[in-house]
C-alpha cells in the first residue's frame, strides 16, 4: 500500500471496483482507518444480516433508484470525521470487467471535497464470482491509489473528475488472468455459472444450462463446456468453441437477447416471452423489515407486464411495466421486484435459475416504453 494512503487522515472516500460479496471486508481490512460501506437495502431485509450490517455501520441504499437519504447519510458520516466506501458501479460485475459508472459520482466527489482512494481488486472474480455460492482458492491482489486530494477536487471540473475516476477504476479480469494464469483450486468452477450465462450460443435457448463440478451444458442442444484450472472455457466434446471466457460470452448474450426481445415487441407479440415455473415468492411485510413467504407461483414475462400466477391459490398478481419501479438480482441472485413501493423476492425452483435474464428483458422493455429513468446503467442497453 502506498505510504500516502497509510498516512491519510480521515475523512476520505473509498471508491473501488465491485466483484464479489467479500469486497468491502477485504478492501476495508487493509485500510488504516475504519470505513462505512454503502450497501443495497435488500441485504438488510434478512434479520441476521441486518444485525451485523448495522453493527458495522453500513449505510443502506435503494438499488437502481435515486435515493436522497443515502446522500444525507454519507454527508453525515463524513462530517463526523469518518470514511465512506462506495462501489460506484452500483452492482457486482457478472463477468469480471468494470461496469459503467453513473456520472453523478463526480458530483458527489465534488460536493464532499475529501480525498479519494481507489482500491482495485484483481483476481476477485476468480476467488468470489458473483454467480458462485462458494469462494474458490486462488490469488487476489489489491492495488490502492490515492486518486484525488482536496486540492485536486477544487481544481478539477466534474467532467474531469469523472473521466479520471472511470479510467482509474477499469479492470478486465479476463485479460488480467491471461497474463497472470493464477490457478483456481476448486472442483466446482462451473457451479452456478448459469446465473450469469443464460443464452446458449449454439441453439439460442434461454435458461437451459445445467452445471456441475467444472462443467456445464445446454439441456436443449447438448452444447457443453469444461472450465479449466485458470477459468477459461474449452469444449468437453468435439465441436465449435464460441467463446473461451465468460466476458465475451456475456457480451454476446446481452446483445443477442436484446435482439430477441426487441423482435417480439416490434412484431406486436402478446404471448409469454419466457417464464420460470414453480418459483418461491416472498412479499415485503408492512413494517418493511422482513419478507413473508407468499407461496409457489409461475412467473411469466409478457411484453407489457409480469404475471405471478399462484396456481395452488388460484391467485394472480399482474405487474404492468408503467408501475413497475425496479427489477434486479439481489442476494444469492434472487430476483427482487419493487412494484408500487412493495418488494417481491423470487427464488427459482432450483439453484442456477437466472434472475439476470429478467433484469435484462425488463430494461429492454423500459427503453422501448421510453422509461429510461428505470434503466440499470451497468447493463448498457442500446
Amino acid at each position: 500500500m502506498p505510504a500516502e494512503i497509510k498516512k491519510l487522515e480521515p475523512p476520505y472516500l473509498v471508491l473501488g471496483n465491485h466483484a464479489g460479496y467479500w469486497d468491502p471486508f477485504i478492501t476495508g481490512y487493509f485500510l488504516p482507518r475504519f470505513t462505512h460501506f454503502v450497501s443495497s437495502d435488500a441485504a438488510f431485509r434478512n434479520p441476521v444480516n441486518r444485525f451485523f450490517l448495522k453493527k458495522l455501520g453500513t449505510i443502506p441504499k435503494k438499488k437502481s433508484i435515486r435515493d436522497t437519504k443515502v446522500i444525507r447519510d454519507i454527508i453525515s458520516v463524513i462530517k463526523q470525521g469518518e470514511n465512506v466506501g462506495i462501489f460506484a458501479e452500483g452492482t457486482r460485475t457478472w463477468a469480471g470487467n468494470t461496469l459503467p459508472v453513473d456520472p453523478s459520482i463526480a458530483k458527489l466527489i465534488k460536493m464532499l471535497n475529501v480525498p479519494v482512494t481507489v482500491p482495485i481488486l484483481k483476481g476477485m472474480n476468480l476467488f468470489n464470482p458473483r454467480w458462485a455460492y462458494k469462494i474458490r482458492r486462488t490469488k487476489v491482489e489489491i492495488e490502492y491509489k490515492l486518486l484525488f486530494t482536496e486540492k485536486d477536487i477544487k481544481q478539477l471540473s466534474e467532467n474531469e473528475i469523472y473521466e479520471k475516476f472511470t479510467d482509474a477504476l477499469q479492470h478486465d479480469e479476463t485479460e488480467y488472468q491471461r497474463i497472470k494464469k493464477h490457478k483456481i483450486h476448486s472442483r466446482k468452477r462451473a457451479e452456478y455459472i448459469n446465473h450469469a450465462l443464460y443464452l446458449c450460443p449454439e441453439c439460442k435457448a434461454i435458461d437451459t444450462f445445467s452445471a456441475k463440478g467444472n462443467d456445464f451444458y445446454c439441456r436443449s442442444c447438448g452444447y457443453d463446456i469444461h472450465i479449466d484450472k485458470y477459468g477459461f472455457f474449452e469444449r468437453k466434446s468435439f465441436g465449435k468453441l464460441y467463446f473461451d471466457n465468460i466476458k465475451d460470452w456475456f457480451n454476446f448474450q446481452q446483445k443477442k437477447f436484446a435482439e430477441i426481445i426487441e423482435d417480439k415487441i416490434k412484431k406486436s407479440y402478446n404471448d409469454i416471452i419466457f417464464e420460470d415455473k414453480k418459483s418461491k415468492v416472498y412479499i415485503e411485510a408492512e413494517n418493511k423489515k422482513k419478507l413473508i413467504f407468499a407461496g409457489t407461483a409461475d412467473i411469466k414475462l409478457y411484453p407489457d407486464k409480469i404475471k405471478i400466477d399462484f396456481k395452488e391459490k388460484e391467485k394472480v398478481v399482474i405487474m404492468n411495466f408503467n408501475d413497475l419501479q425496479t427489477i434486479n438480482p439481489q442476494v444469492k441472485e434472487q430476483l427482487e421486484i419493487l412494484y408500487k413501493n412493495k418488494a417481491y423476492r423470487i427464488t427459482g425452483n432450483k439453484p442456477g435459475v437466472s434472475s439476470l435474464k429478467w433484469e435484462t428483458a425488463a430494461n429492454i422493455i423500459f427503453k422501448h416504453n421510453g422509461q429510461t429513468h428505470k434503466l440499470s446503467s451497468y447493463l448498457n442497453i442500446k
